[in-house]
């Protein structure tokens, strides 16, 4: 293995060591849904925050109203159902990267990214079948906002029947619902290099603004999700007509195999898009937002080790106008993604492996493939320190001006 020459190997190694053996006492969890469930992290995540297990998919399906009535306690009246503490909390991620692609005679140093993002996430119960989440980004003025409004209507046997209008400006249009660690929904993965392990991220298809209005069906077993959608966020969002709007499919069936949590699933985007400029023109632009990704996750111990297993494959239509960056070349693109995390502390210290490889289109071979080695460790169960060495090539690294095919990552993830 060749290492950076900016991070000795012995440094690396000796650090490495001591993070495992520093093991603190486990502490509070997370704060906003935690608070309100009166739980620790564990209950609702699957080795670290944010992937989820099988308790915090009930959860999220339900739309965020379990609560603990002995801890918080309710306030009924009329048909009100509101818990009497608004569940908050203040994520905050800041890190260390240095790359190999912007050096100029040995005077790129790396970048101190502090913070690298910082969010106020309001959310929980806001009826007896009603939640919500918020999240409003602290970094600049130009903040992000994504919101949703979970509705529970009625359930079929044990098929729960949801409608979700959300809108977000950069978590993708599975923002509205989605289960699975595979990277399906920008938010909802394992690791920090989302764009390493999952074909939804690589492509670019599972990010970007999207406003749409997710229906779902969801149970124990399966979840479906069906959202007319627009790739757009706040003032693009006006003009958008309803014969304008793109479409969003969404299948998955999680069994239980034994003592492994599964998931196997697909994603189907299609159709056009059609909004207007933003100039005084009066024109229309059509985006094109087709594509597919098919996907799948275990999730079990492994001689008593948590032991995740994420893998990805999927492609996307070549347009000019195409809401995913990596979908915008002459030729169809496509990516797989494997990604393998095993928590050998459990619930503090788990070592990951990953890889990707991707086609991007263009008319010259433009392959990209991706390794990523890394480390993710809970100081408590809601701070996470993450590093990672990430190593890029192909014959698109190599024609690439800037040859940016090295990476290590520091990053401290907390959430209070």
């Amino acid at each position: 293995m060749r290492y950076p020459s900016f991070f000795p190997p012995f440094s690396l190694v000796i650090g490495l060591v001591i993070a495992v053996l520093w093991i603190p006492d486990p502490a509070n969890a997370v704060p906003a849904f935690a608070r309100q469930k009166a739980k620790p992290c564990t209950s609702c995540h699957f080795q670290h925050f944010p992937a989820l297990n099988k308790f915090g998919r009930e959860f999220r399906a339900e739309g965020y109203v379990m609560l603990d009535e002995d801890e918080q306690g309710v306030i009924r009246e009329d048909g009100l159902s509101l818990p009497m503490t608004l569940n908050t909390a203040v994520i905050a991620k800041l890190r260390y990267q240095k790359t190999n692609g912007n050096s100029k005679e040995g005077s790129d140093y790396g970048a101190i990214e502090w913070p690298d993002e910082a969010a106020l996430m309001v959310g929980g119960r806001l009826a007896e079948n009603a939640g919500f989440l918020m999240e409003l980004g602290l970094v600049d003025a130009n903040s992000f906002l994504s919101t949703k409004i979970h509705f529970n209507i009625t359930k079929v046997n044990d098929t729960r029947l949801s409608i979700i209008p959300f809108s977000t400006d950069g978590l993708g249009v599975a923002y509205g619902f989605e289960l699975l660690n595979t990277g399906a929904q920008r938010s909802q993965r394992p690791i920090e290099a989302r764009s390493s392990y999952s074909a939804a991220q690589a492509l670019g298809l599972g990010s970007g603004e999207a406003t749409g209005i997710a229906l779902v069906a969801s149970n124990d077993q399966f979840f479906l999700n069906y959202t007319p959608w627009v790739p757009g966020w706040g003032e693009s969002n006006t003009t958008v007509k309803p014969s304008g709007l793109s479409h969003y499919l969404r299948a998955a069936y999680t069994p239980a195999i034994g003592t492994v949590e599964a998931g196997f699933g697909v994603q189907y985007w299609y159709g056009e898009a059609t909004t207007a400029l933003n100039d005084e023109s009066g024109d229309t632009l059509d985006i094109e937002t087709s594509g597919w990704v098919i996907d799948a996750q275990a999730q079990s111990d492994l001689y008593s080790m948590p032991l995740g297993v994420y893998a990805s494959y999927g492609s996307c239509q070549g347009s000019a106008t195409h809401f995913a960056d990596n979908c915008q070349n002459n030729d169809d693109a496509t990516a797989f993604g494997l990604l393998a995390q095993l928590g050998f502390v459990p619930n503090v210290a788990a070592v990951y492996a990953a890889f990707r490889s991707m086609d991007i289109g263009t008319e010259e071979d433009a392959d990209f493939d991706v390794w990523v080695l890394g480390l993710n460790y809970m100081y408590t169960p809601n701070v996470r320190f993450e590093l990672f060495y990430e190593r890029e090539s192909g014959s698109g690294v190599d024609a690439r001006p800037s040859e940016q095919d090295d990476r290590l990552l520091f990053q401290l993830f907390a959430g209070f």
